[in-house]
């Protein structure tokens, strides 16, 4: 369940579901920003996101009021079983229109994924400094603000 508060009229409203997404959301379901619109990114076929996922499901709350959701599927490419070796997590989605993945646990050397949407390339990107926490389970975050005066 999604709650939503809108400060002008100070009232609470709640996000319906389709029945699809009930069945489905686990926990590599992720709610992101998707062009100021409520999104979830979900892996369909599995609980995971591994090697065997062939897409990404993203869907898109079209309107609120009405509870439309739109949804875009996005066919991995083949270069997609090369470049992820292990179980990923869903972390979200950046303005540049990628969905952006982490391992699920550290491993050296460290790296997230970023999916680009419209042009179905994959970046891997290297992350140093992590060693000392190799084999641990990391939990990585977008859009990190220190003091909300600055937004």
């Amino acid at each position: 369940m999604v709650a939503c508060f809108d400060l002008r009229s100070e009232k609470f409203s709640f996000v319906k579901f389709m029945e699809t997404f009930s069945r489905t959301m686990h926990h590599s379901t992720t709610l992101v920003n998707y062009d100021g619109k409520l999104g979830l990114i979900m892996s369909r076929s599995s609980r995971h996101v591994s090697q065997a996922n062939k897409s990404l499901e993203l869907w898109v709350l079209r309107d609120g009021a009405k509870h439309e959701w739109s949804k875009h599927v996005y066919v991995l490419p083949p270069s997609w079983k090369d470049v992820v070796t292990e179980t990923m997590r869903i972390i979200g989605m950046v303005g540049t229109s990628e969905i952006v993945l982490s391992p699920s646990f550290q491993y050296v050397p460290s790296y997230i994924i970023y999916f680009n949407v419209e042009s179905k390339r994959i970046r891997k990107v290297g992350i140093q400094g992590l060693e000392a926490f190799q084999g641990k389970r990391s939990y990585t975050y977008l859009n990190y603000v220190e003091n909300v005066k600055f937004i």
